[in-house]
């Protein structure tokens, strides 16, 4: 019997023709374990239930708008958390190449397809995979490729096409669902630009009303004390106790309650959010009491921060006299701020805004007093100074706890050391007191530089200042204020798209405001400064109030846009890089101020604001730009530019009407009655061309006030 020969020993039969290797992605094996993969698929969603499109995109609406990253925003983060929806197959990725309405796509490889499907049953996305959905390899996440499937099931063979090759796919714009989740994304944030809208409306009325008291009370204080060394003394006892608050503890409630609030809200409810508010408000009674106690101890040293470079006129007695009685108001201001930020965060600004008027009737009431008991009882008149101040703002903080207990608020005194909401304030607000620091530091140094020039210099900059914040706190703290609630709901949700355009819409809110007002502002400052002359200050004294308000005037669109800056941080948990700005632009600006004060005068402090302000922005917004992308720069610079260019067509109609009414042939002399004509008689005038004319224009960033001279004409006609 013949042996038989081993397989590999065979007899050479004809073989088949010898092929070209035909090449990855070509295997026709795996190409069934697609299709056999894709018919499974096609049976279990025949099997389950048909649901509703209209159901499927309602829902796809409601989720986009509470929160759900937009995939039609550039650079949108899809993430795949457990917290968050899992990345889709259809939604566009974080890195779209450059041009318009194209995604890449490389032609389909069967066999990779195969392994593809079969990492996915095991619940690992790599390689390949894992960039598409955009996903870091290894996490697992449920992904629906049904629709993918039937894509590439019903596109023609890729003819003359390589494994591997780029090819552009129809545009995500053209796609029906992403246009619907667009359109409701654009309603969401219309309905929160609304919202802002009419609570800056709100603001803004009661901050008028606000500013109309607080002016009655500079008038009496200007009545009762004048310009001279006794309200310079005042004042600087008056400005220690809010310095203080801030520098302790004032920069880290304003800037870090308010985010981490919300955050403790939404993981615990309102009973979780009573146990914060408790913690925090019993900390600051403990904290801010000892820095008070300390501040009557030693207020002779404190006083002297302020004062010393003052000339020998200035009464060093005087002012710690003062300071013993308002350092109390460093504890008052805590409490207000808690206050204010739990009802902020609730979207309830009535309270918050409206308290500071009952302050101002107070106050206003002390200076009355004093003018009654100057000439009988001196030692009563200045005590009646000395009370009257911290009981304005003892009154402020009361007015506002009913609205607590309103919104579920229930205070008690507790303290919780260990509380991870303590320790995420702490995270946000410690960078704060940085800023906080170069805030005392650059205040200290601009009053002892005004000081040294003229020992009424510390009145005249706070005469100066009123004016200065007044269109601030009328037209853009409303703003600013509103929108923080906002910003830091979109972080909280993190909706990044909403928070980019948050940033961009507030600050050309801001400049839209402030631009035109700096204008007017230097056109008006001798009139302004008149009306705070009730026959207590001098022609020099009123002369000094104009000067300084000029030269602060320059730098108010960028204090606006600094302070929402800092607002941006905080709701951004990005404080550092705030607070390294703020050291920057503030050894700019102490150096400006002690080397050209002796040369130019009283007038530089006021003018090295801008410098200070100016660096702040640049730095912030170059880092804002790095890390989040485009913000919308050229069209901030833009609405700069319509701003200033109506601000300059203003403030000429003014300046004009200025000029027709005190010149040779207009009204005589300076006074009161005269200064208050002249801003009505001519301000009006220039407020309308400036603003009447970007409602004319229809400018984007007059909506606000063509909204709220609707509203009040249609309530008119009704």
């Amino acid at each position: 019997m013949a042996q038989r020969r081993p397989r590999h020993m065979a007899a050479p039969g004809p073989r088949p023709e010898r092929r070209a290797d035909p090449g990855p992605g070509t295997d026709p094996g795996s190409t069934m374990m697609f299709v056999a993969a894709l018919e499974a698929s096609r049976k279990t969603q025949a099997t389950a239930p048909t649901p509703d499109p209209r159901a499927e995109r309602a829902d796809r609406s409601r989720r986009i708008a509470s929160g759900v990253p937009d995939p039609l925003e550039a650079d949108a983060f899809i993430p795949a958390a457990p917290s968050a929806p899992a990345a889709s197959p259809f939604l566009p990725q974080p890195h779209r190449p450059k041009g318009p309405g194209h995604l890449r796509r490389t032609a389909p490889a069967p066999d990779t397809t195969a392994a593809f499907m079969e990492a996915l049953e095991e619940g690992g996305l790599h390689g390949r995979a894992c960039r598409r959905h955009g996903l870091a390899p290894g996490d697992t996440g449920s992904v629906d490729l049904t629709r993918d499937a039937d894509v590439l099931a019903g596109e023609p063979p890729l003819v003359g096409v390589e494994p591997g090759e780029v090819l552009p796919v129809a545009s995500f714009d053209d796609d029906p669902l992403a246009a619907e989740a667009g359109e409701a994304r654009a309603a969401a944030r219309a309905d929160v630009e609304a919202s802002v809208g009419r609570s800056a409306a709100m603001m803004s009325l009661l901050v008028i009303l606000s500013r109309i008291t607080g002016f009655l009370r500079t008038w009496g204080q200007g009545a009762a004390i004048g310009g001279a060394m006794l309200a310079s003394c005042y004042t600087v006892a008056n400005n220690l106790p809010n310095q203080l608050y801030e520098l302790v503890m004032g920069g880290m409630l304003v800037t870090a309650f308010l985010p981490v609030y919300l955050s403790v809200k939404e993981e615990g409810g309102r009973e979780r959010a009573s146990a914060y508010t408790s913690n925090l408000v019993t900390i600051v009674l403990v904290v801010m009491g000892a820095v008070a106690l300390l501040g009557f101890v030693f207020a002779s040293q404190v006083v002297l921060t302020q004062s010393f470079g003052a000339t020998e006129d200035f009464d060093h007695g005087l002012a710690i006299y003062f300071f013993r009685f308002f350092v109390v108001e460093v504890v008052l201001y805590g409490l207000s701020s808690v206050f204010s930020g739990v009802l902020n965060a609730e979207r309830d600004y009535f309270w918050s805004t409206a308290a500071p008027v009952f302050n101002n009737i107070i106050c206003t009431a002390s200076f009355a007093a004093y003018a009654l008991l100057v000439g009988t009882e001196p030692a009563a008149a200045v005590l009646a100074l000395a009370v009257g101040n911290p009981l304005g703002v003892a009154v402020q903080v009361l007015m506002q706890m009913p609205s607590l207990r309103r919104h579920g608020i229930r205070l008690r005194l507790s303290v919780d050391l260990h509380d991870p909401a303590l320790r995420e304030t702490l995270s946000i607000g410690v960078p704060s007191l940085v800023v906080m620091v170069v805030s005392f530091a650059t205040v200290s140094v601009q009053t002892s530089c005004v000081l040294s020039a003229t020992s009424s210099g510390a009145a005249v900059a706070y005469y100066a200042r009123l004016w200065y914040t007044l269109p601030y706190a009328i037209l853009a703290v409303p703003v600013t204020t509103a929108m923080f609630t906002e910003l830091s709901h979109a972080y909280a949700a993190r909706d990044i798209p909403g928070f980019v355009s948050g940033i961009s819409s507030g600050c050309s809110r801001i400049l839209f405001f402030l631009v035109p007002m700096a204008v007017l502002l230097v056109v008006f400052s001798p009139q302004l400064s008149q009306l705070l002359n009730a026959g207590s200050f001098t022609a020099e004294e009123t002369s000094m109030i104009a000067g300084y308000l000029s030269a602060l005037a320059v730098s108010l669109p960028f204090y606006g846009v600094c302070t929402y800056l800092q607002k941006v941080c905080s709701s951004w948990r990005r404080m550092r890089l705030f607070a390294v700005a703020n050291v920057v632009a503030g050894v700019v600006q102490v150096v400006f101020c002690l080397a050209l004060t002796p040369v130019w005068g009283y007038v530089v402090p006021g003018l090295s604001s801008l410098f200070f302000f100016v660096a702040v922005d640049v730095v912030t917004f170059v880092q804002l730009r790095r890390e989040l992308g485009p913000i919308g720069f050229k069209a901030l610079l833009a609405c700069a530019v319509r701003s200033l260019a109506l601000g300059l067509a203003g403030g000429a109609a003014g300046a004009l009407l200025v000029w027709a009414l005190t010149g040779p042939a207009g009204l005589g002399g300076p006074g009161l009655a005269k200064g208050l004509l002249v801003c009505v008689a001519a301000g009006l005038p220039a407020l309308a061309v400036t603003f009447g004319g970007a409602m004319a224009l229809r400018l984007p960033e007059a909506s606000f006030l063509r909204s709220m001279v609707g509203r009040v004409a249609s309530r008119r006609a009704a």
